[in-house]
């Protein structure tokens, strides 16, 4: 324990250190990560599939704010479903001016992150650590984003999948192709019933982390890793939702011990020094209940110089 916190304590202080250099580096390369994966998954357009014009594109990224990077992650989106075809493109381009106008435009760039990172815990088979990190870390907000990256998760894969039934409907029947692009957004009964799923867990995480117990956010993880266990196990059973029993399990079980880990590294609590304080004012009589975090101190080093008596002056 002693440990992983001094380890914490030194990257805090590294990062405090190079905070400027830190910053573009991490932007940079997590661009550069969502943009192979999206060249992978739907690189349809193969002028955009190519490795220096991602790293180029991602440079730009690290100079410029995270709202930049998810602006350009949409449009490298849209311009491969174009050469998919038009219609599902303009689809798929109102979809996200919604998601940009209605929300992202309202939140910070925090929310910009999770988003983009949801889709990437999908294909790393770790989807119900999101939910679950960002009820502990994050806010009512973040579960949003959360959401978001499932339906945007889902609707391309969709289009991944259906590739072939696009393509194969003629030009000159543009409705058809709008109605299949339609169809896996409204007909799309498994994408509701996950962005419902994972909305409610990080909802839940999130109130049980705002209650005054002790160790709530380990309640909160546990009890939301439950209840994706759960609200998954119902949605095999009464919906078309296709999902591995052990593969859920080992998931949930899986994503606790991240988010956790987590959660410990982001807001570790020491509930063995908590105090309860009671003070009033004119108009109210306060209860406060104050949890310290952990803390390693840090040894500061003193440099001496020690002069001999032959040097000094008289």
């Amino acid at each position: 324990m002693t440990t992983i916190l001094m380890i914490r304590t030194e990257l805090q202080n590294l990062y405090g250190r190079y905070e400027k250099i830190i910053n573009p580096l991490v932007r940079g390369v997590f661009a550069f990560v969502v943009l192979m994966v999206i060249n992978a998954k739907i690189g349809y357009m193969t002028r955009l599939d190519n490795f220096f014009i991602v790293l180029l594109v991602s440079v730009l990224c690290g100079a410029l704010p995270m709202g930049f990077t998810a602006f350009v992650c949409a449009l490298f989106s849209v311009a491969h479903v174009s050469a998919l075809s038009i219609e599902v493109a303009g689809v798929w381009l109102a979809v996200l001016l919604c998601m940009f106008l209605l929300y992202f435009r309202l939140c910070g760039s925090r929310q910009y992150v999770i988003w983009l990172l949801t889709p990437l815990a999908f294909l790393l088979k770790i989807p119900y650590v999101m939910p679950l990190v960002v009820g502990v870390a994050g806010g009512m907000g973040s579960a949003i984003a959360v959401s978001l990256g499932v339906a945007t998760y889902y609707y391309v894969s969709y289009l991944s999948q259906n590739a072939s039934v696009i393509t194969a409907i003629s030009d000159n029947n543009s409705l058809e192709k709008i109605s299949v692009a339609i169809e896996g957004i409204v007909s799309n009964e498994e994408m509701w019933v996950m962005t419902v799923i994972f909305l409610l867990v990080g909802v839940v995480v999130y109130l049980i982390c705002k209650t005054a117990m002790d160790y709530a956010w380990m309640i909160a993880v546990i009890s939301g890793a439950l209840l994706n266990a759960i609200l998954n196990i119902l949605a095999v059973l009464s919906f078309e939702v296709e999902i591995s029993l052990v593969e859920l399990l080992v998931g949930s079980f899986v994503s606790a011990l991240i988010a956790m880990v987590v959660t410990f590294l982001l807001r570790g609590l020491d509930y063995s020094r908590a105090e309860k304080v009671q003070f009033e004012d004119d108009e109210y009589y306060y209860y406060v209940k104050a949890v310290p975090k952990m803390q390693v101190p840090t040894t500061s080093r003193t440099v001496k110089r020690m002069n001999s008596p032959r040097n000094r002056r008289s």
